[in-house]
């Protein structure tokens, strides 16, 4: 099958790549490396590497690009962590349509961060689905759907690697289906959810929140991500690594507690409410300098995080 490739970063690198191994794809349109500052050249990487004609294109609109996709002849079209709009009008420019590939159960989770956002409100499973692209974010018939399990635990980092796994062989099946000629099942839109991008305003640690949703904000933003942030002594600190404690550590949220259990307790809220039991910070990074122990860097105890 001849199919046009829209993508972007790494989850459009590892796509781009499994549509190689199985079909032939003879343009691929990607955003410049420097693209909203991300700096991701993953697809251009590939594009050199396997001497593929590219098109470098912020939103889709330039005037030449419908009759690029048209002198491909393309069989169909596929999209992969394309971070703009696409203009309607190109979208029906193959006779299979446009397929997006996105990294969360729709109609749940459309727009971005999905996995971050996903283990922050303590969701316990997530995925992959592809899609019928239609004009609007994430909407379209869902023609292939992968699940994969949030563990209690799990790191958006860990979590990522495992979602990613999954792009390749759920968008092998999609293609088949639509191959076959089959549409899809609508999304239902009263289900819908759509989340913005996240930024350093989206990710500083409310120490009033139980001690449960201060842990989940931690695992969903660790590395390479944004990570969760406080201020100590006037300085923004990251929090790199955090555990839920064994043992409760009651107390003012925000307070450092104490060392203990391999790292110090820092006290959640709301007071005196069940469950709020502290969380225990294991690691941190100062602005400036590498990640340290927790321990070593609170050099006292007593004082507060904001």
């Amino acid at each position: 099958m001849r199919v046009v490739f829209f993508g972007y970063g790494e989850l459009g690198g590892v796509a781009l790549t499994g549509l190689l191994a199985e079909h032939e794809v003879p343009l691929v349109v990607t955003h410049p490396v420097d693209f909203s500052g991300l700096g991701e050249p993953d697809v251009l990487d590939r594009v050199q590497w396997h001497d593929l004609p590219v098109m470098l294109s912020a939103y889709g609109t330039e005037a030449d690009l419908p009759d690029r996709i048209r002198a491909a002849r393309p069989d169909l079209i596929v999209s992969t962590n394309w971070r703009t709009r696409l203009p309607a009008g190109l979208l029906s420019l193959a006779p299979l349509g446009a397929l997006n590939v996105h990294d969360a159960l729709l109609p749940k989770y459309s727009g971005f961060g999905a996995i971050n956002w996903a283990i922050r409100n303590g969701e316990t499973e997530t995925g992959v689905t592809v899609h019928v692209m239609e004009p609007e974010f994430d909407t379209g018939p869902v023609v292939a759907r992968t699940v994969v399990p949030i563990g209690p635990e799990i790191t958006a980092g860990e979590l990522y690697q495992q979602v990613t796994a999954q792009y390749v062989p759920t968008l092998s099946t999609a293609i088949r289906a639509r191959a076959e000629g089959r549409t899809g099942t609508p999304q239902d839109p009263a289900l819908r959810t759509f989340y913005h991008r996240i930024g350093p305003a989206d990710v500083r640690i409310d120490w009033n929140q139980p001690s449960r949703k201060v842990y989940d904000l931690v695992r969903a933003q660790s590395d390479p991500y944004l990570n969760a942030w406080t201020t100590y002594e006037g300085e923004q600190v990251r929090i790199k690594v955090a555990r839920l404690p064994e043992t409760a550590h009651g107390g003012t949220p925000g307070r450092v507690i104490r060392r203990t259990e391999g790292g110090v307790a820092v006290g959640c809220g709301p007071v005196g409410e069940a469950g709020s039991h502290g969380l225990i910070v294991v690691t941190v990074q100062p602005p400036e300098g590498d990640e340290i122990p927790a321990a070593e860097y609170f050099k006292r105890m007593g004082t507060y995080l904001s």
